[in-house]
């Protein structure tokens, strides 16, 4: 059966694929993911294209790959098996299947041995161990995705290519951050006292569907918001309670999104939870506007740290001048993560290859509590897609840890701290297009301030479960 072409048309992809030979060298290789068996062989894991096979033809398709050497591009697919009518319908020539994706040469996947020869092309690694195993042996060279990445040349090329996203790719993230908008503010509209976790992801994530989108990561919905990446949903929610919904939704095309709003489920902030939001919305409101071409992500950081240290010191949490609290990184005691990432074609975008895509060169990792999780730490360029996601959380590992308390003994009151236990973690986090005149949300009328929550939540009506 044929899958339906990207929507950004084969031209975009054919335009890619002419830019990333004129920057490398020698034929190039990528290998496609193909179908992985969940408990049973019929019974399959869903299918995810490798981001970077997607980015370069737009063929979301099991069992395919690329050969591209001088000016010759080859799309090789995997041929419909001959019972394929009977269980999925109509066969479509392998020809009819390329030329959906713009291309004139087709060949069996079953010939790529033949046609690599000894000729030891530039490729990367794929998720699929089978795939990225077939393309370590045609180069000659270890492959292991996420750790031996591959040819050095050929992905700091697609870094280079993706990091920076073109008109239509930011129409494909504008349109699934506004299908994702909707699924959040059913959720809000839904939260009330007694609903239950599981109810309102499965709501939020069948709205997603409805709209001709998956999800993009596992849905975080929890009152447990300490818990950074919290994929159960065993709870029913309670009055005085907060519910951080971390969701997003992903393109047939693969562009993500990556929102997350915290709001009471009762409908009311109380005072504590209130200057603690406010605070958090302060820090994301000034790192937008900030998000600007030739800013330093690391800087955008600090900034919304010093914004929370002031607030932590306001509340008596931390003892000591903002400035010096946040050079020793005590303030992530209660922000232990960094602002935000890069978002493209994955959520993290680019993560597969490490800190390289990340970092400019000569910029590592700092080994400081909580900034070391910094994510992101490059000079912005027009256009560039990031989260900007501060937070401030309650967590009971981290206020607990004998080597953490010894090190920050003169700066946290861990008398104060200690009377917050219990409160829950929050998150702000929305999608942000570099622009000259500042960051631009791609979702700027999804409920984010207080009143604007306060109005939404527990406004829908009664569901029948």
């Amino acid at each position: 059966m044929l899958r339906p072409a990207s929507s950004l048309g084969s031209a975009v992809h054919a335009d890619r694929r002419a830019r990333l030979r004129a920057m490398v060298s020698g034929p190039i290789l990528m290998m496609g993911n193909g179908s992985q068996p969940r408990n049973l062989p019929m019974n399959q894991h869903r299918f995810r294209q490798d981001s970077c096979f997607l980015y370069l033809t737009g063929c979301d398709e099991p069992g395919a790959a690329l050969w591209m050497d001088g000016d010759r591009e080859l799309l090789l697919l995997t041929p419909p098996a001959d019972d394929d009518g009977l269980w999925h319908g109509h066969l479509t020539p392998n020809a009819e299947r390329a030329t959906a994706w713009g291309f004139d040469q087709v060949a069996e996947l079953g010939a790529l041995e033949g046609l690599v020869g000894d000729s030891r092309p530039r490729t990367i690694a794929v998720s699929d161990p089978a795939a990225c195993a077939r393309g370590a042996a045609l180069a000659g060279r270890p492959l292991r995705f996420g750790r031996e990445n591959g040819d050095d040349e050929l992905f700091d090329a697609l870094i280079r290519l993706r990091r920076r996203l073109g008109p239509a790719e930011l129409e494909a993230a504008r349109q699934t951050a506004a299908a994702s908008e909707a699924a959040h503010r059913l959720v809000m509209a839904q939260t009330r006292p007694g609903r239950t976790e599981a109810a309102l992801v499965g709501l939020f994530e069948g709205a997603l569907r409805a709209q001709g989108r998956l999800t993009a990561y596992d849905t975080i919905l929890t009152v447990r918001g300490e818990v950074l990446h919290n994929h159960s949903h065993p709870n029913t929610l309670q009055a005085g309670q907060l519910l951080l919904l971390d969701g997003g939704g992903e393109a047939p095309d693969g562009y993500a999104a990556d929102l997350t709003r915290t709001y009471p489920v009762s409908g009311r902030f109380d005072p504590r939870q209130r200057a603690a939001y406010e605070a958090v919305l302060e820090a994301q409101t000034w790192a937008i506007a900030a998000a600007r071409p030739g800013v330093r992500y690391r800087d955008l950081h600090l900034g919304a740290c010093r914004i929370l240290a002031r607030f932590l010191v306001d509340e008596g949490l931390l003892r000591g001048n903002v400035d010096d609290l946040v050079a020793e990184g005590a303030h992530a005691l209660f922000f232990p993560h960094g602002l935000g990432h890069l978002l493209g074609l994955d959520v993290h975008d680019l993560e597969v290859f490490g800190d390289r895509a990340a970092y400019a060169p000569g910029r590592a990792r700092s080994p400081q509590f909580g900034t070391g999780y910094l994510r992101l730490d490059l000079d912005l360029e027009e256009d560039m897609l990031v989260t900007i996601e501060p937070g401030f959380y309650v967590v009971p590992a981290i206020l607990q840890d004998e080597a953490l308390r010894a090190r920050f003994r003169h700066a946290l009151d861990l008398g104060v701290a200690e009377r917050w236990l219990g409160f829950g973690g929050i998150r702000v986090e929305d999608d942000v297009q570099v622009r000259p005149e500042g960051g631009a949300s791609l979702t700027p009328h999804l409920p984010r301030t207080v009143a604007e929550l306060e109005a939404i939540v527990g406004s829908g009506g009664p569901l029948p479960f």
